[in-house]
C-alpha cells in the first residue's frame, strides 16, 4: 500500500488540523499561545478558543497580524487551565496534520501540554515539494505562505491569521496534496551547475519541468508577472501612442512658422550689413542660418 492510500485510508474524524496564534515566534522563550483551533478532516471543529498569556501583557506586532489584542483576552483562562479538554484531542487522534506543524506542536509542548509524539502530515513542506522552487541557500525546496499554497489549490480569501480560517484552509490544502498527481512523485531536487562568472544556481532537465493540471494558480502567476514587467518596461522607455501623436501634429504646426522667422533673420541682416552696421546683420544672419539647421534636423 502507497503512503497516499494509507493516508486516505484513515478515518477522517482521526486526522486532525490544527493551528495556534501566538505573542511572537520565540519558541520557548517568553513568546505564548494566544489562539487555538482543531478541526478534524471530517469538518467537525474540536476546539476554537483564545487564552490570557501569563507573561506577555503585550504583543504589537503580533496584534497587528492576527488581530487579538489584550484587552480580547483579558478576562479568558490561560492555555494550562484548558488542557484538561485539549489533550484528549491530541492524544486520541491518529495523524496530526499542521502548516509549518514544528511551530504549532512546539508551542503547545513549550505552553506544558502533553501532545504525544504521533505522526504528522507538514502541509507546507509536502506542499513545497510540489511547488517545485528550489531555495540553493538552503538545499532545500522553498516554502510558501499558507495563503500561497491555498490559492494554488483555489481556495482563496479565507481570512488568514485566524486559527479557525488557517485550519480549514490546512485542510482543504492538505485533501488536494492527497489529490495531486505529483503527490506521489515529486518534483526531483535540480543540478546544481556553475556559470562563467562562478555563480551556482539550479538547474532542470527538461523532463523534470511538469505542467501542474491539478490547478491554474501556477501558471495564472506567471502570466501575470509577464504582463506586469512587460507594461512597466513599456510605459517607462516608449511613450504612449496617443502622446507621440499629439507632439507629432504640435511639431508639423511649428515648421512652417520656424521657416518664415529664419528667412525674416537672413534678409533683414543681409540689409544691416549692407547698411553700415556688419556687425549686428552678421549676427542676425548666424542666428537665421542656425534655425534653418534646427528646422531641418526636426524633418
Amino acid at each position: 500500500m502507497t503512503r497516499k492510500e494509507t493516508l486516505q485510508k484513515l478515518d477522517p474524524k482521526n486526522v486532525i488540523v490544527f493551528d495556534t496564534e501566538t505573542t511572537g515566534t520565540n519558541v520557548g522563550g517568553n513568546d505564548e499561545v494566544l489562539s487555538l483551533a482543531v478541526m478534524n478532516i471530517a469538518g467537525d471543529v474540536l476546539f476554537y478558543d483564545t487564552f490570557k498569556p501569563t507573561h506577555r501583557k503585550r504583543w504589537s506586532k503580533a496584534e497587528a497580524i492576527n488581530g487579538i489584542s489584550p484587552d480580547m483576552v483579558k478576562d479568558k483562562q490561560t492555555i494550562e487551565e484548558r488542557k484538561g479538554e485539549i489533550e484528549p484531542i491530541f492524544k486520541s487522534a491518529r495523524l496530526y496534520v499542521a502548516y509549518n506543524a514544528d511551530f504549532d506542536l512546539g508551542f503547545l509542548r513549550a505552553a506544558g501540554l502533553d501532545v504525544p509524539e504521533h505522526q504528522t502530515f507538514d502541509v507546507m513542506k509536502e506542499f513545497a515539494k510540489i511547488h517545485g522552487e528550489w531555495n540553493p541557500q538552503f538545499e532545500e525546496w522553498q516554502w510558501c505562505k499558507l495563503e500561497d499554497c491555498a490559492a494554488y489549490y483555489d481556495y482563496r480569501d479565507f481570512g488568514a491569521h485566524d486559527a479557525l480560517a488557517d485550519v480549514k484552509a490546512t485542510s482543504h490544502c492538505y485533501k488536494s496534496i492527497l489529490d495531486d498527481f505529483l503527490f506521489e512523485e515529486p518534483r526531483r531536487r535540480p543540478k546544481m551547475v556553475e556559470d562563467e562568472f562562478g555563480d551556482t544556481y539550479p538547474e532542470y532537465d527538461d523532463e523534470e519541468y511538469r505542467t501542474i493540471v491539478s490547478s491554474g494558480y501556477a501558471e495564472e502567476t506567471a502570466e501575470n508577472a509577464s504582463s506586469t514587467d512587460t507594461n512597466t518596461q513599456y510605459e517607462s522607455v516608449t511613450p504612449k501612442p496617443e502622446t507621440h501623436q499629439e507632439a507629432s501634429k504640435q511639431l508639423g504646426k511649428a515648421k512652417p512658422a520656424l521657416v518664415v522667422v529664419c528667412v525674416l533673420c537672413v534678409i533683414v541682416g543681409l540689409l544691416i550689413t549692407f547698411s553700415g552696421a556688419p556687425v549686428v546683420g552678421i549676427l542676425l544672419l548666424a542666428f537665421g542660418v542656425i534655425l534653418a539647421l534646427v528646422a531641418k534636423g526636426n524633418k
